[in-house]
């Protein structure tokens, strides 16, 4: 994703940090507007069923392959080459030193930039922290299953959604294994062109599922949505998962997210090890076998040896985890924390890989603001973390994206 695109939501965030230090944005190779490698994955566009099909559909990435190569070496866009770029710019416009910010893969590329120009780096702040070694996708069934079995079990806690949904648990099974077995054509409202019906699979639906607990604030209508999908109403999941792939894996630069996978992750899971790892998980592994399929259609470039090996360094370093994040849990975080003597890791109470619709979240903005200003871990009071909280969940399904 582009940087400079998350401008209006990080200069309120980051308002005290704003007042004495500069933000300087910058988009990654293949991003936003450094030459984006962004291509049309679902098409035709305008209908709402090509976007619930693959998640690589393969013509489209042989096309988007062939589009991109007329300008573009699509080798050329690994993490280690961007982190060099992205050191040129802070040589140019004259910092000694910076203060890194990263979020989801960010973090990964914020941990590789230490590792090569750690005399540049005054602190750095990572949320949801994605180690070197991570061979994304590998660990996302595990993961997912962990978080969903998180907000569920918030849910029983939570006097009120347990008796709103005291089965919510086996409700959850049962809408995967109807949906496992016949999959379901659905009558939804879409925003772009209206009332249409179209046909929700399995694996969309868990990949919903998936999507949903990215932040509290969706997460809080899943026991509802699944609730409704139980009772033969998948309306609501099916908008879900029509709106996940549409705003969340459309939207970015596709061809980057190959050209980093297809190199840093992808060729180092061994034949049949994602399978075993997907095993009784409710994701499956339809990610692995799609995004492994995608790569074998897109150069791979190369990266340095002992690129996986752990970032070490005595760089002040702040990592946030959510407690239920399906995609980044807090074990990675802690992976990262291991090798890096003055980092701190914090885990916010009921958080996924975003930290949206949570009561409390203030207080990692002053924690923020004091890290940087201080430079330092060290007697960061972090008790204010303990206070965060989810607000309630929804005991009918909400908008959407509101």
């Amino acid at each position: 994703g582009s940087a400079t695109e998350d401008a209006p939501g990080l200069a309120k965030g980051l308002e005290a940090i704003l007042r004495r230090r500069d933000l300087v944005l910058i988009d990654q190779r293949g991003t936003g507007g450094s030459h984006p490698l962004h291509c049309t994955l679902f098409r035709p566009p305008e209908d709402p069923q090509s976007f619930l099909e693959d998640f690589f559909p393969e013509a489209a990435v042989r096309d988007c392959r062939r589009e991109l190569e007329r300008d573009a070496d699509l080798t050329q866009y690994t993490t280690p080459i961007a982190m060099d770029d992205i050191d040129e710019v802070r040589a140019a416009l004259g910092y000694p030193r910076v203060n890194l910010l990263g979020g989801s893969y960010g973090t990964r590329a914020a941990l590789v930039y230490i590792r090569g120009h750690a005399a540049h780096v005054r602190t750095a702040i990572l949320v949801g922290a994605v180690p070197t070694n991570a061979r994304m996708p590998l660990a996302f069934p595990k993961t997912a299953q962990r978080a969903l079995d998180g907000v569920l079990g918030d849910c029983t806690a939570d006097a009120e959604c347990l008796a709103a949904f005291p089965n919510i648990r086996s409700e959850a099974d049962a809408v995967l294994e109807s949906l496992a077995s016949k999959p379901a054509r659905v009558d939804i409202q879409d925003r772009q062109s209206g009332a249409k019906t179209v046909t929700l699979s399995r694996d969309l639906a868990a990949e919903a599922i998936r999507y949903m607990m990215y932040d509290p604030s969706s997460a809080d209508d899943l026991p509802a949505v699944l609730h409704q999908a139980s009772l033969g109403n998948f309306t609501p999941l099916a908008e879900r998962a029509l709106f996940s792939r549409r705003e969340l894996v459309a939207g970015g630069s596709n061809g980057m997210y190959l050209s980093v996978t297809c190199a840093e992750d992808v060729p180092w899971i061994a034949p049949g090890e994602g399978e075993r790892a997907a095993a009784g998980t409710f994701l499956g592994d339809y990610r692995l076998r799609q995004q492994r399929n995608a790569c074998s259609l897109w150069p791979q470039g190369k990266i340095p040896a002992g690129y996986a090996r752990p970032v070490h360094g005595k760089t002040p370093v702040l990592i946030v985890s959510g407690a239920w994040d399906p995609v980044t849990p807090p074990s990675d975080g802690s992976a990262v924390a291991k090798s890096l003597s003055r980092s701190l890791h914090i885990i916010v109470p009921h958080g996924g890989h975003g930290f949206e619709g949570l009561e409390g979240t203030e207080c990692l903005d002053r924690l923020f603001a004091e890290f940087v200003d201080r430079g330092t871990t060290r007697e960061l009071d972090t008790a204010c973390v303990g206070r965060i909280k989810r607000k309630s969940f929804a005991l009918t399904p909400g908008p959407i994206g509101d």
